[in-house]
């Protein structure tokens, strides 16, 4: 370590820490001393040791707002990514102390949830009864950006671009079949023939345009010389995506995992559309060169257990 970096660790304390996050989230430094139980002056001279510290200016003071600067930005995701795991090391150790295992942070795309991620959380409380578990559930690219910021362990998902490579490694599990599909009731449910120029025509409910669905989508259009899908609602909630398509007539696409006992029921229809370019697969996520803890170790043996190599969801 050098000597700059034993000055600033030995000086540098969680209270300028959460001082740069809260004020990097709100720009108001009357609220975050308000939040920190202390008064502005107190919070203005608390920033002004910082930068002192640092040696360098983090915030421009603007008439409606304090606005980072660009050091600011970098000193500030430091402060986010050490104040979540301080706070999860504090969680942990306490339910260590009450007895229990810790606690886990996992993230796993919509395809898992209907089986595969259920049937693996449950045999992870066998073993250890007393973990906390905390979930997020979304794309695969909120996915790697909660992982690279230290917020959960590993996800459940996919790479989203070539780069990804380079900060993360990825272990192969399962492969998704993805179905467009209607209500029951839709005027296209009965069609033995339904084209994707049609579909462009109608009302769509999307996952966000950095989703790798969406992309998939995306590519299929343009490959037939179609345009975009400007009629669409856009949402990462699985529970919207569905309730929109029985209840408002959209068209959506879904893993078939989620989708087989709906259309098993006669409450949605799969569309005859085939997807050409289907997504790779899904697998088990960390962040590279990063030994898992003894709770994601333990979380990752159980989803190998689970899964053979190739095996299709749903």
């Amino acid at each position: 370590m050098t000597l700059l970096a034993t000055h600033l660790v030995s000086r540098l304390r969680l209270k300028h820490l959460r001082l740069v996050d809260s004020l990097a989230r709100s720009g108001n430094l009357h609220r975050v001393a308000v939040e920190m139980h202390m008064t502005q002056p107190a919070a203005t001279k608390m920033l002004q040791d910082a930068e002192q510290l640092l040696g360098a200016q983090l915030f421009e003071r603007r008439p409606r707002a304090m606005v980072l600067t660009e050091i600011g930005t970098f000193v500030a995701d430091y402060a986010a990514r050490l104040l979540r795991e301080t706070d999860s090391f504090a969680e942990g150790l306490d339910n260590l102390k009450a007895g229990g295992f810790g606690a886990l942070a996992i993230g796993a795309i919509m395809a898992t949830t209907p089986g595969l991620l259920p049937r693996a959380i449950a045999e992870l409380k066998q073993r250890r009864p007393l973990m906390t578990i905390r979930l997020i559930a979304a794309t695969s690219d909120i996915l790697l950006e909660a992982l690279s910021r230290n917020e959960i362990a590993l996800a459940l998902g996919r790479l989203t671009e070539p780069k990804d490579a380079l900060a993360f490694d990825i272990e192969p599990l399962a492969t998704e079949e993805l179905w467009i599909f209607t209500a029951a009731d839709h005027p296209l449910a009965s069609r033995e023939s339904v084209s994707m120029a049609e579909l462009a025509r109608l009302p769509w409910v999307l996952q966000p345009h950095t989703s790798p669905m969406r992309r998939l989508i995306e590519l299929t259009l343009a490959r037939q010389g179609l345009g975009s899908l400007d009629n669409r609602v856009e949402t990462t909630s699985i529970f919207a995506t569905l309730h929109l398509v029985r209840e408002a007539g959209m068209i959506a696409c879904l893993p078939k995992s989620i989708l087989v006992e709906g259309v098993a029921r006669g409450t949605f229809a799969r569309l005859p559309v085939a997807l050409p370019n289907q997504l790779g697969p899904l697998g088990i996520i960390t962040r590279k060169g990063e030994t898992p803890s003894a709770n994601a170790a333990d979380f990752i043996d159980v989803l190998r257990s689970m899964t053979a190599p190739g095996e299709e969801l749903g």
